[in-house]
């Protein structure tokens, strides 16, 4: 039989459904066929087992009688069970719903009495509560993050300005009882900029060709990190900003720790084509064909595998071109045979790739 609220199979005699818990109308069994008997029977005064009857049936039609009896005693106690159960549920969700009393429906002979369906429950305070405490962490992170943001902001200014020394001016000097210094303008001693007096100390220190880049800075002074090219920053310079509007190079320190220095666009691109050739003569050619960008891509030797056949290269020369991009020749052997090969490399989103091959 099927419910008819869900319209979902359930077992023959259910009283709930368990798809959706609506209640399953009994319908009430056929009663069987009794001949008449030729006297008269006086009615029955009710459905109990002990109504009386004014003339005894045969004893056939009086074991039948018995049997349709205990069947219907039988589903009248499963009938209670359930009701049981289904009162302690609606006991259990009176809390969040609202559930509709039990309309008591009229029990023919045989049948099981009917239970009004309860009300399915609403889930709207369920989901409104759901986003309430998603706003609320949500506002909780914002607020943390705010605060975090801001303590590391004040560290960082503390540790900025713990190494700022201010220079003791004329006026302080009169205060203390000491002559000021004249009205006459000084002769800058330092340099227009922060880089330029950086550039002019390297210079003076012998290792003009170093290179330098901008560690941190406010506006009276600033941290540069400099080093040999291609290789690692070893010292740190600290420069201020004198009174006159001119800078200087205040200390020199070694760096303890130092990060690699940034390569040239023809040193990258050489890089690049390196990878790209090691990979082929270790048979990787999904790790070649990664460095490579089309047209050259398309190309079966973007991809391929030497087989021991490639023994050995070597980078001859970079040409830098203006846009960023470069040419990067190689001397490579090939199964016995040395070949000039040149790589057209250039920049994309993932670092520099090769676009095109040429043998010249």
């Amino acid at each position: 039989m099927q419910c008819p609220n869900c319209q979902n199979e359930v077992r023959e005699g259910a009283v709930f459904c368990g798809s959706c818990g609506a209640a399953i109308p009994a319908a009430a069994p056929e009663p069987p066929a009794v001949p008449v008997p030729a006297a008269p029977v006086a009615p029955v005064a009710s459905p109990a087992p002990q109504a009386a009857q004014t003339q005894p049936l045969p004893s056939a039609e009086q074991a039948e009688y018995e049997r349709q009896m205990a069947e219907y005693q039988r589903k009248q106690a499963e009938y209670e069970q359930q009701r049981v159960a289904y009162e302690q549920y609606r006991q259990q969700t009176a809390g969040q719903t609202a559930p509709q009393p039990m309309a008591p429906a009229p029990q023919p002979s045989y049948a099981q009495p009917g239970v009004a369906q309860p009300a399915p429950r609403k889930k709207t305070g369920l989901i409104i509560g759901i986003v309430a405490g998603v706003v609320l962490v949500l506002g909780g992170l914002a607020i943390a993050g705010i605060l975090i943001a801001r303590n590391a902001l004040e560290d960082a200014v503390q540790d900025i300005g713990a190494d700022i020394e201010v220079p003791v001016t004329g006026d302080e000097g009169a205060a203390d009882g000491q002559v000021a210094p004249d009205d006459t303008p000084a002769a800058p001693t330092g340099f227009a900029s922060a880089a330029e007096a950086v550039t002019a100390t390297l210079q003076e220190e012998g290792v003009g060709d170093w290179v330098s880049q901008l560690y941190k800075e406010d506006s009276g002074s600033a941290v540069y990190w400099a080093g040999p090219p291609n290789s690692e920053w070893v010292s740190e310079l600290t420069v201020f900003k004198q009174g006159d509007g001119t800078w200087i190079v205040e200390r020199i320190e070694d760096l303890q720790f130092g990060g690699d220095v940034p390569m040239t666009a023809g040193e990258e691109a050489a890089t690049v084509v390196s990878e790209f050739l090691v990979a082929i003569q270790q048979d990787r050619a999904d790790d070649a064909h990664a460095l490579t960008i089309e047209p050259f891509s398309l190309d079966a030797a973007s991809a391929s595998y030497s087989n021991g056949q490639f023994t050995a290269f070597e980078i001859v020369s970079i040409e830098e071109q203006s846009d960023g991009t470069a040419w990067v020749q190689t001397s490579e052997t090939w199964y016995g045979t040395t070949d000039s090969i040149w790589y057209y490399v250039v920049p994309t989103e993932a670092g520099y790739r090769i676009s095109s091959a040429e043998v010249r």
